[in-house]
């Protein structure tokens, strides 16, 4: 069985992804890479493999949490529930000085018990749970990138035509406000992005012990993926995924796991009250 899955991302709309840490006043400039070699190292627009991975980790979460066990805030005791949501949804956190010695048995019965948790890993208040796959670049077919062996496929097209500007501007309702007295004013802004039409190629990659669980569970969130990038509630990022991807053995076990609720608040329950090692001992 192959590790890789590879997923196309076909832009349906102006696809924004702003380059952290540049600034150029009101307008804010896509996120590009030099890639070496190529026509004398071309910036190449990209979008992160880490913000593809955060919303397919958010989406399967959601879904496991809320729609397919029924939690969620106020259905947990104290703080369970954002200890929880933390951890599967947003990466979890470690406090405190030490890191917790936990049986390597403990740690496969958990990957067993929660596939998605496995597969996407997390940091577990006291311990780091490893996942099991991670996320490429989003590169763009062009000539550069087909030059550089990081794209299967590629049109007769420079980078650098891929990349268009819009103009955006926040109107404001005078008729109930006074902007010299609330503060908020017209404010037009300009945003670089990839042009509609424009196919990105990414490559996940899975650690030998991945099951045909969790590489379903990547496949299904590839699946719910429905617009990446920034300004989404603006109509940016939409997008169309298509790639060889099979949600069949995820779904299964969606299918015949009648206690999804209760392995959750089991996994609350522990984080809520599992205590970081001190340094040097176990937990």
């Amino acid at each position: 069985m192959t590790n890789e899955m590879k997923i196309a991302l076909k832009c349906l709309a102006p696809m924004a992804h702003g380059a952290f840490g540049e600034s150029a006043g009101n307008a804010t400039p896509i996120r590009r890479i030099k890639v070496v070699g190529v026509n004398g190292m071309p910036r190449v627009p990209v979008l992160s493999g880490n913000s593809v991975r955060a919303v397919m980790r958010r989406l399967v979460m959601r879904d496991l949490l809320i729609d397919r066990a029924g939690l969620g805030p106020g259905l947990l005791p104290g703080a369970q529930w954002d200890r929880l949501y933390a951890c599967l949804a947003n990466g979890g956190h470690l406090e405190g000085e030490g890191v917790a010695t936990i049986k390597p048995e403990d740690v496969r019965a958990l990957r067993e018990e929660i596939p998605p948790l496995s597969v996407f890993g997390a940091a577990l208040y006291s311990w780091m749970l490893p996942g099991h796959m991670t996320v490429g670049f989003a590169y763009p077919r062009c000539r550069e990138t087909l030059a550089a062996g990081l794209v299967t496929e590629a049109p007769d097209v420079a980078a650098e035509d891929l990349v268009d500007e819009v103009s955006l501007v926040r109107h404001i309702d005078r008729e109930y406000q006074d902007p010299k007295v609330s503060g908020v004013t017209p404010m037009p802004t300009t945003v670089e992005t990839m042009a509609i039409g424009t196919v990105l190629e990414t490559t996940i990659r899975f650690a030998r012990s991945a099951t045909d669980v969790e590489r379903g569970v990547i496949a299904y969130a590839a699946g719910q993926i429905t617009a990446l990038g920034a300004k989404a509630g603006a109509g940016f990022g939409v997008v169309d995924v298509s790639g060889d991807m099979d949600e069949a053995p995820y779904l299964e076990w969606l299918q015949e796991t009648d206690d999804i609720q209760d392995r959750l608040r089991r996994l609350a329950a522990y984080l809520s009250t599992k205590k970081p090692a001190k340094p040097g001992k176990g937990a």
